[in-house]
């Protein structure tokens, strides 16, 4: 029986926030330490599970606690996950305990910088391989692009981008409105109770690199 946006609401609730009085939610000691709106984030993941495909492997840019990482992945299907994150967030020291009850084989994880050149040089390998991913990283406008740029070096036609904060942070909805624009992107969705989550497609296909991507491809090539 599917499972409904209510329910899974209440999972969310369940699950507990970070900060209870931030975002409206408690805190759950053995919990997942969300930073989300329940209503915003239930729209989202039962969206997910309802109207789009399994995904076959999954990048993950900006996990915090890891709480996100696992949560959706219990309600949408991801075979595999590369999860990247610099890991100073206050909450990543959580995401040990959460990392095991990740329903997903995760393949590869990256505790560093998402903009260097070693993190570039550790996903190379699968260029052409992920159909989703989730980006929830810096949230300046520079490091947003960054991100973005990093995963189109590696995404596959028609991957499924997701950002958050593209409706609260200012550069964060910089990005969004430049995306909107952008004939790469197609949106699919956009929850935006409280802090904003878009859906994205990626249309362009793979092709030869120029410029700025052609010449830090062959750096780490």
């Amino acid at each position: 029986m599917e499972i409904s946006r209510d329910q899974i609401k209440q999972a969310v609730i369940e699950a507990g926030s970070s900060d209870e009085g931030f975002f409206h939610f408690p805190e759950n000691e053995n919990g997942l330490y969300l930073q989300q709106d329940p209503d915003e984030y239930a729209d989202f993941v039962h969206y997910m599970a309802t109207q789009l495909p399994p995904s076959k492997f999954s990048l993950d840019i900006g996990i915090a606690s890891g709480g996100q990482t696992k949560f959706l992945r219990d309600y949408y299907q991801v075979e595999k996950t590369i999860v990247l994150d610099i890991g100073l967030h206050e909450a990543f020291v959580h995401w040990e305990r959460i990392k095991p009850t990740v329903n997903t084989n995760l393949v590869l994880e990256l505790i560093m910088d998402s903009h260097s050149k070693e993190a570039r040089k550790a996903l190379l390998p699968y260029q052409g391989q992920i159909d989703f991913t989730f980006i929830d990283g810096d949230h300046s406008y520079k490091g947003l692009m960054q991100d973005i740029e990093l995963a189109k070096e590696i995404v596959k036609k028609d991957c499924i981008f997701v950002f958050h904060d593209t409706g609260a942070v200012p550069d964060c909805v910089r990005v969004f409105k430049e995306l909107e624009k952008d004939p790469d992107f197609e949106m699919l969705a956009n929850f935006d109770t409280r802090f904003g989550i878009s859906v994205w497609k990626y249309l362009a296909v793979n092709g030869p690199k120029t410029g700025l991507r052609k010449k830090i491809s062959k750096l780490l090539s």
